[in-house]
């Protein structure tokens, strides 16, 4: 109520009439019977009441009308909601609409063709712009109510490929429901995520309305990412499914759609690994029967290595025993011609002496002559008979040596698990490490 006092200035009334007319928040419908839209985006309408004929004048500012998604036309039947403000420079009373929407089904369903006729021929719904969804997908937009079946059909269909959900719990019923929507596909536009998801049950043209938005469709076709819906329809389709780069109608087809590029990758590794498995196996088979071969092989080659170790052995000492003896035979002999040598000198001397000294040089150098013959001779003998034994030679034939801590290893019984094996061939020599012994 307005104070007792002597007078208000107009500007001080019309401030107490605001403040007064600010609880009278509400709705109105009627019918649109004037409208004008500024060059600012404002626009000023008229509802009248199609009884009375009784006229509220209206104003909506740009932002909200954008976000109302209602093209305002003469004679559509509108429910407003707004609060009742006078405006003392015109001396005008209007209601300051902060959201409108179309009453009636028909109303609905005759703005849904006009702004999908509008929308065609932009091209918002051009196949041609329609983008894949990402391969695999990983941080989730989703915009929906989480109160509901919805959301829980969603993420109970989502597999556990680490996903990354980021819900926005918007209104998704009625037509008001458009401007937010419209505002939480903006918020999405600041954050980091790989497809942003659309989703609602199906239900009424008037429950649906919201998402016949031309703002939401708009923000859904510019959006930097790949758009997915999933809204239930009416009996035709919202406009924000198909301004969308891929839409179904189920919340669990979403999920399906959205696990399939990861249950392809999960059924190719597990083809993969069996494959790889199977390739192991085979290659580990096929290599076992390979060593189990080379063992043998070396087996047998190892056995026939010893066996001709053996018999150079047995070979190299006869041969050190006949040169033995060939040389104590040497030894003896020359021993021998020496001794007569040395008597048959005698004998020459007392010869030289009988006979003079005239005959002396020639007999020496002949004694000499003929003992160097004889021991030269035996020499010759011997080393044929060392070169016959000579280990060497053996070696050259295609026999070798094993050596063991610099020791000739005679007997598989000298060998020991492990140790160092030597074998020396008739041109250089190897090593081996012994690893079994049979």
């Amino acid at each position: 109520m307005f104070e007792e006092r002597m007078a208000y200035s107009v500007s001080e009334y019309v401030s107490e009439l605001n403040a007064m007319l600010t609880s009278l928040q509400g709705e109105v419908i009627g019918e649109v019977s004037e409208l004008k839209r500024a060059a600012s985006g404002h626009v000023y309408f008229t509802i009248k009441d199609k009884d009375t004929k009784d006229i509220l004048p209206c104003t909506i500012w740009r932002t909200k009308y954008e976000l109302s998604g209602v093209d305002l036309e003469v004679g559509m039947e509108v429910l407003v909601r707004g609060k009742a403000e006078y405006y003392g420079p015109f001396g005008k009373l209007s209601l300051i609409v902060n959201s409108i929407q179309l009453v009636g089904e028909g109303a609905l369903l005759k703005a849904y063709e006009k702004l999908k006729n509008k929308l065609e021929l932009e091209g918002i719904f051009d196949p041609a712009k329609k983008r894949s969804l990402p391969e695999f997908p990983h941080t989730i937009g989703v915009i929906t109510s989480v109160h509901g079946a919805v959301i829980h059909d969603f993420t109970k269909n989502l597999r556990k490929y680490g996903f990354k959900v980021k819900i926005r719990d918007t209104r998704v019923e009625g037509p008001e429901s458009g401007k937010d929507l419209t505002l939480s596909v903006r918020a999405f536009k600041k954050e980091r995520i790989d497809v942003l998801v659309l989703l609602r049950g199906g239900g009424s043209v008037q429950s649906l309305a919201g998402f016949d938005n031309e703002a939401l469709v708009r923000e859904i076709a510019s959006f930097p990412v790949p758009v997915l819906a999933g809204l239930g329809h009416h009996q035709d389709v919202p406009l924000a499914a198909l301004a969308a780069d891929v839409m179904q109608s189920t919340p669990s087809f979403v999920a399906e759609l959205l696990n399939q590029s990861w249950d392809t990758a999960e059924h190719s590794l597990e083809r993969s690994q069996s494959r790889i498995i199977r390739s192991y196996s085979s290659t580990l088979n096929e290599t076992s029967h390979t060593l189990q071969s080379t063992y043998v092989q070396i087996e047998r080659a190892l056995e026939s290595i010893f066996q001709q170790y053996a018999e150079a052995e047995r070979a190299i000492q006869h041969g050190l025993t006949k040169i033995s003896f060939s040389l104590g035979q040497a030894s003896r002999v020359i021993t021998n011609t020496s001794h007569m040598m040395l008597r048959r000198t005698e004998a020459s001397l007392l010869q030289v002496r009988s006979e003079g000294l005239g005959k002396t040089p020639i007999r020496i150098s002949t004694l000499f002559g003929a003992g160097i013959k004889s021991c030269s001779s035996l020499l010759d003998q011997t080393s044929r008979l060392i070169e016959t034994n000579d280990p060497e030679r053996q070696l050259r034939l295609g026999y070798s040596l094993a050596f063991q801590n610099g020791s000739v290893v005679r007997s598989s019984k000298d060998l020991q698990t492990g140790s160092a094996l030597t074998v020396r061939f008739a041109t250089g020599s190897a090593e081996t490490i012994i690893t079994e012994l049979t």
